[in-house]
């Protein structure tokens, strides 16, 4: 049976192609069969699949996700290579006292995790004498202890089932929460199967339902369905209402009783879209606040075709690590990505695998956007400006917590990247560079990630051409928004900028020359940007009319900027001062500031 799976929302059009990648990899790699090789294909608004497939999706799915996640979630693999580390560092008396423990813990760690799946005496056996081991003269029993368990560690299957564990217990589990396959229960229950009795079957009885319900041409046959399947809760409660009825009666009662899912439309939805379909925008069940066409006890309702899709979504995004700065502690949080587009399917799909490729390789934000936009035509502006990416970070451990962040593109953006995605190199390090990029796609003011970039500026002595190169974009950025784009005006708007840092240099110079003091200059400089973040035109222009006095300078007209914000803003102006107060390294800056 064919059936046609229309693009939607962010997360469904993500399950789609999350289902196309894993039918491409099951074909490729002789998972799926030949005659199925056309039973997934990509059409402009979606996906035909012949159902015919669905049995052999559960092992191309399983099959994937190893390959693509393997590396980062194979505990053995890290366990192998931390165990190799400690036994060079213990050939000596004292480092073996030193190491010994943590070497031993990490061993029975490990060990115990592969006698949970893999029941094996020589394991056992060894942990006993592993646990005996505490003196150096033990060492070449420790040795064979470890020798043993890289031999059994080794093992493909070993590998794969812990392996696969971390992607469920670490990764799968933020899309899908306690959903049936993830249950501690099914811990040692194979994979394949449960998602062929919990995904695959329901979906096929659906649909076969389905088609009985519009074909049949007497009730008999549409009870004869229900009583062949009664082992689903679903269809024995309707039989046990619809026993009694005729044809008629049985259309007129599924009309009101049966609803229809609100991602496919045309088809019976006997599921709702709690936190185990998708867990990040997922409800739970527990916590009803709305009805669904005015059922007190109904939440929005979902098919079992549309609770496939969503298995997929993990497979239609793209995963990485980013490093956070939450009340001065780095943190680094999982996050996957998604990109929406509002054109063809095959298009998202091309779009989503380059930006893939891309953050593989570790390209910055800034890289992927430019790279992103490249290929499209200049006509092709309704799609650039429905262009945006979806970062969301779910941890279930952590209930009920999300971060969703949308990234929109809008035109002025687009036009930016096109012309100054490069200049945005010269931001260093990459996180700044990162977080400045994200603001701007998010809507917002990077002003915050400048004022934070200076502070460790001032605070690590780093140099300060990259918070002056984010003023600057910034202000470029102001001026794109305005419809400011012609190569006139923004250059004489980033002369202004350019003026303001060497206005900062040359009262760095005069002060350096006057006092000698470095501490000075870093005073004076927490000062005016503690005035800057505030928005305190006042106290930033009486700490700078006081700098300029004891320097004995005449203060420079442009900072009737501060003031009257005709070409700058107070932010622009403040924040390209205080970067020039603080470079230190004059020629090397110089150059720089020219690019």
């Amino acid at each position: 049976m064919k059936v046609d799976l229309h693009m939607g929302e962010w997360m469904v059009n993500m399950g789609l192609v999350g289902l196309y990648r894993v039918f491409e990899y099951g074909r490729k790699n002789g998972i799926i069969s030949d005659e199925y090789k056309d039973s997934v294909t990509a059409k402009p608004w979606g996906i035909e699949l012949d159902t015919d497939v669905l049995p052999q999706l559960p092992k191309a799915y399983f099959l994937y996700l190893l390959e693509e996640y393997g590396n980062k979630y194979s505990s053995i693999r890290k366990a192998r290579e931390k165990i190799n580390i400690y036994i060079e560092e213990i050939q000596t008396q004292s480092e073996f006292k030193k190491k010994v423990k943590e070497l031993k813990k990490l061993i029975e760690e490990n060990s115990k995790n592969i006698l949970e799946y893999f029941p094996n005496e020589e394991l056992e056996n060894m942990l006993k004498k592993l646990r005996e081991i505490n003196r150096y003269e033990h060492i070449e029993q420790l040795y064979d202890c470890v020798q043993i368990f890289q031999n059994i560690s080794v093992n493909p299957k070993v590998d794969q089932k812990l392996t696969f564990q971390n992607i469920k217990d670490q990764m799968l589990r933020n899309f899908l929460g306690q959903t049936s396959f993830l249950n501690n229960s099914s811990r040692k229950k194979d994979f394949e199967e449960v998602i062929l009795k919990d995904y695959i079957t329901p979906v096929l009885q659906d649909l076969q339902f389905e088609y009985v319900l519009e074909n049949a041409q007497s009730s008999d046959k549409i009870i004869s369905f229900l009583s062949n399947y009664r082992n689903r809760s679903e269809f024995k409660k309707l039989e046990k209402i619809w026993r009694k009825l005729d044809l008629e009666q049985i259309h007129s009662s599924s009309k009101s009783y049966l609803n229809k899912c609100s991602v496919f439309s045309d088809h019976i939805a006997f599921y709702n879209f709690t936190e185990s379909i998708f867990y990040p925008l997922g409800i739970s069940g527990e916590n009803i606040n709305f009805s669904w066409n005015f059922k007190d006890d109904s939440l929005v309702p979902v098919s079992s075709l549309a609770k496939l899709v969503l298995l997929f979504a993990p497979a239609g995004t793209v995963t990485y690590s980013k490093k956070e700065r939450i009340n001065d502690e780095i943190l680094y949080k999982d996050y996957s990505a998604f990109v929406q587009l509002d054109s063809s399917f095959q298009e998202i799909i091309q779009k989503n695998n380059h930006f893939k490729q891309l953050k593989q390789n570790q390209e910055p934000f800034d890289s992927i956007v430019s790279k992103l936009l490249r290929p499209l035509r200049k006509e092709a502006e309704y799609v650039v400006e429905h262009l945006f990416f979806i970062e969301f970070s779910s941890k279930y451990k952590d209930r009920k917590k999300t971060h969703l962040h949308y990234y929109h593109l809008p035109m002025y953006l687009a036009h930016y990247f096109k012309q100054h995605a490069d200049t945005l190199d010269y931001i260093k390090p990459y996180d700044y560079r990162e977080q400045f990029v994200q603001y701007v796609l998010r809507g917002a003011d990077p002003i915050h990630v400048i004022y934070n970039y200076l502070r460790d500026c001032i605070k690590n002595e780093r140099s300060t051409i990259g918070p002056y190169i984010a003023v600057r974009e910034r202000n470029r950025i102001l001026q794109f928004k305005k419809g400011v784009r012609d190569m006139a005006t923004t250059d004489k708007t980033d002369k202004r900028v350019s003026a303001l840092f060497m206005q900062g240099r040359e009262i760095r110079d005069a002060i350096m020359r006057s006092s000698g003091s470095e501490k000075k200059v870093t005073s004076i400089a927490y000062r005016l940007l503690n005035a800057a973040k505030a928005g305190n035109r006042k106290s930033f222009m009486d700490t700078l009319l006081r700098i300029y006095m004891s320097a004995d300078r005449p203060i420079s007209p442009i900072f009737l900027n501060a003031l009257h914000e005709r070409d700058l803003d107070f932010a622009t102006v403040a924040n390209a001062f205080i970067a020039g107060l603080l470079a230190n390294q004059y020629k090397e800056e110089q150059e720089e500031v020219q690019a």
